[in-house]
């Protein structure tokens, strides 16, 4: 709780000093009280406040966002000095700001990619809603960039797709995003979601598993939804009704924990049926979670369960106990078409690309038949 201040008006810097030692105790995503309430508090000015606050902001112990308010949160960042004079073309790479093997990877990709093709790639990591007004900011005041990446791995509103699709610079997006063919400066490079779900419900299948549940530890995403499509669609082949496929009543939201979501849906669908022969479960930190639930429900993988999922995760699913069947996507077959746009190479005339997966068979599936 901010306290209150004496009678007597306070500095801008002893406001400023208060502010910062209240910041680093609370936790983020703590809101802080309305510049109204600030000025009644510190006996000060709206435009006192508002420039402090601004500091602070500027300081990366907090974020203002338009309409919500002001929050503990980090800043966007620049994690690579977009400012230091090279003769290089320079694209912009833009990602959320949690740490995933996938995005990871697809970083050092590019990162090779860049060095092959004689571009530099500067980072700027974004925070949950952000504006992402450092970019527009970063873009405007470097004529050296020449495009941006993004890795889309959380939600775009329809106000920022506006604010890029409205830039001189082509803007690739990695990861499914809806009604990209409505901008003329921005590309879309995903893996065939349909495919995955597909393939991944097919397998089970086709091993002979009809009682079977759908594990979503991942957020609701323009991917996810064509995910959804996929097994809807192998579902109707095999002749399996969609409502038999047991699914949870919790979900998970960007920039939470997919792991832990494995882990809590699994329980909650075997509790509902525990006679279900498999699990399809959307990613590898998801699968890990599961098998823990597995295993504290005292079921075996894949003796009692088989599990199908997707993605390679530092080849932790090669690892596990068993070793976990995968759909994955060749990453190196997305970075050669996001670096073939940059470069414009005649080869990549499209605006949107699907890389198809492959399946890798380990040890987590059982053949019923």
């Amino acid at each position: 709780m901010i306290k209150e201040a004496p009678d007597a008006p306070q500095s801008a810097a002893k406001i400023k000093s208060d502010l910062r030692e209240y910041l680093r105790k609370q936790k983020v995503g703590t809101q802080l009280p309305p510049e109204r309430r600030l000025t009644e508090v510190y006996r000060t000015s709206r435009a006192t406040i508002s420039k402090v606050l601004g500091e602070l902001e500027m300081e990366g112990l907090l974020t203002r966002q338009v309409g919500r308010g002001t929050f503990v949160m980090p800043r966007d960042t620049v994690a690579v000095p977009a400012f230091t004079p090279t003769n290089q073309d320079e694209v912009l790479l833009v990602y959320p700001d949690f740490f995933a093997f996938s995005i990871w990877n697809q970083i050092h990709l590019l990162e090779v990619a860049a060095m092959h093709r004689n571009f530099r790639l500067n980072h700027l990591r974004v925070q949950p809603d952000s504006e992402w007004d450092l970019l527009f900011q970063l873009v405007e005041r470097s004529k050296s960039i020449k495009g941006v990446i993004i890795i889309a791995g959380m939600p775009l509103r329809k106000a920022l797709l506006d604010r890029l699709g409205a830039l001189e610079q082509p803007v690739i997006f990695i990861g499914k995003v809806d009604q990209i063919t409505s901008y003329p400066n921005c590309y879309n490079v995903s893996s065939n979601h349909f495919l995955v779900g597909y393939q991944k419900l097919e397998i089970l299948l086709q091993n002979g598993h009809r009682r079977i549940g759908l594990i979503h530890n991942e957020p609701p995403t323009p991917a996810f939804q064509e995910n959804i499509q996929g097994l809807k669609a192998a579902a109707r082949n095999f002749k399996l009704p969609w409502r038999t496929l047991i699914q949870p009543e919790s979900h998970i939201d960007c920039w939470q924990d997919s792991m832990e979501s494995g882990y809590s849906q699994t329980l909650e669908v075997m509790r509902k049926a525990p006679s279900l022969s498999a699990l399809v479960v959307d990613t590898t930190p998801g699968a890990i979670g599961a098998l823990r639930a597995l295993h504290e429900l005292k079921l075996r993988c894949p003796e009692d369960v088989s599990i199908i999922t997707a993605q390679a995760n530092a080849r932790i699913e090669e690892f596990t106990c068993p070793k976990l069947s995968t759909i994955v996507t060749p990453m190196e077959k997305i970075t050669a078409i996001v670096s073939g746009i940059l470069a414009g190479d005649s080869e990549f005339p499209l605006r949107e690309y699907r890389v198809d997966p492959v399946i890798i068979e380990r040890e987590s599936v059982r053949n019923l038949n």
